[in-house]
């Protein structure tokens, strides 16, 4: 990396957007490398497939977890490398890991990075939600409505009310809902719920 700044070691999770113009992918890469350095400890590479890290020489001889194989162990550094959804389910709840997200233009994590205060490695800002109290209540009503996932007219229309509470303290993000809703555990149920989403919009525009 041509600079070094030192918040990348101040901060749990890094999150590296995709960016026009500029080499994220290989800013991402020496940043993972770099802070495993620092904190003296392993490197865990998370992608899709194994052949997605093989494919670079640094990578090669370290643990690799992927889609379909693999389990991460926290207290290391995990660098998610252009990860798809289903292989960054498996890096949720890594509290006593540094995470290193590199994006690629097919999956946006602004959301995921926002709700977790990621420093912005690009723009060299913290990130946030902007949640109050009472929009994390909602979205935990959200949550809570969909416990047996959102298969029912009742479920619906109480997360529908949910989703007014929220529009109405903090104002409504769907995919601020949608990334919440997947870290807390609504992950296969989310098809179900955007509908619910997509229903809530069209009425909300006309209001």
């Amino acid at each position: 990396m041509a600079e070094i700044d030192p918040a990348y070691l101040q901060h749990k999770y890094l999150y590296v957007p995709w960016t026009d113009g500029e080499d994220s992918i290989a800013i991402g890469k020496e940043l993972g490398r770099h802070v495993a350095r620092q904190c003296k400890t392993r490197l865990t590479v998370i992608c899709a497939t194994k052949q997605n890290a093989t494919h670079h020489e640094e990578f090669r001889k370290l643990p690799i977890v992927t889609e379909r194989s693999g389990g991460v162990v926290g207290g290391g550094v995990v660098l998610a490398w252009c990860p798809t959804r289903k292989v960054m389910d498996k890096a949720y709840r890594l509290e006593k890991s540094v995470v290193v997200l590199v994006e690629w233009p097919t999956e946006n994590y602004a959301a995921r990075a926002r709700l977790v205060g990621a420093y912005n490695v690009m723009t060299r800002e913290v990130m946030t939600s902007g949640l109050t109290d009472a929009g994390v209540k909602a979205l935990e009503g959200v949550v809570w409505e969909g416990y047996n996932g959102w298969h029912d007219g009742i479920a619906a229309t109480m997360t529908t009310t949910r989703l007014k509470e929220l529009a109405a303290s903090d104002g409504y993000d769907r995919d601020i809902v949608l990334e919440y809703a997947s870290q807390h555990g609504a992950q296969n149920s989310l098809p179900r719920l955007r509908k619910i989403l997509d229903k809530f919009e069209r009425s909300f525009t006309l209001h």
